[in-house]
This record gives C-alpha cells, structure tokens and sequence, in this order.
C-alpha cells in the first residue's frame, strides 16, 4: 500500500500530529508488531492492574512526595467490595541524570503486572529502557535511543522491543529540520523482517500562518 496526502494546517496541530506518528505508524504492521510487543501479555498486565471494578466505584488517589521524586497510588473500589489499585514511584538522581518510574498494578482478581522505566540523560540526548511483566511472569522490553545534534537541526531516535517469545521489531526515526519546516523519516521492522515506512514533508507559510505536510507511506505489503 502506498499512500500520499497533502493538508494545511495551523502550527499547533504539528505537535499533535508528531506526538500520534507513533499510533500513525503502528497501523503498518499491526499483526507482526503485535507479535513483537507482545500484545496479548500487556493486554493480559492491562486487565489485571488497570481494570476497574465494574458499575459503579469509587476512588481514592494519595500523592506523597519523597526525598528524590514522589510516589502516587490509586485504589479504586467497587459497589460489590472489590479493589483494584496501582503504585506508581518516581526516583531522581539529578547528579547521574537518572530517571526510573516503577509501577505495580493490582487487579481486583488479584492479578498483578509491573513495569520499570529508566532514563538516562547522554551528552546529546538520552536512552529509556523499559521492562513490563504480566500477572504470569512473560515479560516485554524496550530500548530506546534519542541523539540531537541542535547546530545541524537533526533528531534521531531509535527503539528495540522484544517480546515474551524473543520475537524483536525495531524503530528507526529521524528528523531534520529545514529553512522553513522540517522532513521526518521513520521506518518500522517486525519480527518478520517485514518493513513500513513513513515519510513527512512539512513547510511554513509565516503569511498565511499554515503548514502544509506532504505524506507518504509504504506498507509492509509492498
């Protein structure tokens, strides 16, 4: 598949549209992304830790503040009784430029899924290692690098995931910018060595106050 469009726009729907290119680019390889992220366990986490009870509930949010980050946890209880909850804990090391959010969700069946983020700020960016496990021990990995190089106008950012069974897709996305937009560059890989790619072309007009973002996308089945 391969498709082109063209559309004006006012400059605050470009962040919009960057923060979505992930969802955008998802759509490429549904299936064999799927398979690489390992949907059915993180679904499965989901369900366990983040479902509410059914019907009617309440809920009861505490926010504490700590000596290097803070902690926030969420009860949610049900008309029948039941709970679900979800502990959420961030810790800042400024002087290694360190960043980890630990999650633990908690069902009302029981069922528990955690999750662990780590950033690290570089010399010119950063990298974000995540690692997610369901309520039966199957766990998901992401690494992610992120270059900036500010004098040339260029972002880089690049993400493994892997999933339960070891089955890997990958992420390649690259940005520079231009005399009046900038052009983006990313390409997704499944498991099976499938690949779909994206290519953007944004400019400015400052009379008019519009972009005009010119799109291209190759799927996986091409």
């Amino acid at each position: 598949m391969k498709r082109t469009a063209q559309n004006a726009a006012r400059p605050l729907f470009l962040a919009a549209s960057a923060l979505g290119l992930s969802l955008a680019l998802a759509t490429l390889s549904a299936g064999a992304e799927a398979a690489a992220a390992g949907a059915q366990p993180r679904a499965k986490a989901a369900a366990a830790g983040q479902a509410r009870p059914r019907g009617d509930f309440s809920r009861q949010t505490t926010r504490q503040r700590t000596e290097q980050g803070r902690v926030r946890t969420d009860v949610w209880t049900g008309e029948n009784g039941r709970t679900a909850s979800r502990r959420a804990e961030v810790v800042n090391d400024a002087e290694q430029g360190r960043r980890t959010r630990s999650v633990e969700r908690v069902g009302p069946n029981g069922r528990s899924s955690t999750s662990e983020t780590v950033t690290q700020r570089t010399e010119n960016g950063f990298t974000r290692s995540t690692t997610a496990t369901g309520p039966e021990g199957r766990t998901v990995t992401r690494e992610a690098e992120v270059v900036r190089d500010v004098q040339a106008g260029t972002r880089s950012r690049n993400v493994v995931t892997t999933g339960p069974e070891g089955a890997t897709r990958t992420l390649s996305d690259d940005l520079q910018r231009t005399e009046n937009g900038y052009t983006r560059s990313t390409q997704v890989t499944g498991p099976e060595g499938r690949t779909g790619t994206r290519d953007v072309t944004a400019t400015y007009d400052p009379e008019t106050r519009t972009w005009v973002r010119d799109v291209t996308v190759d799927g996986p089945n091409d």
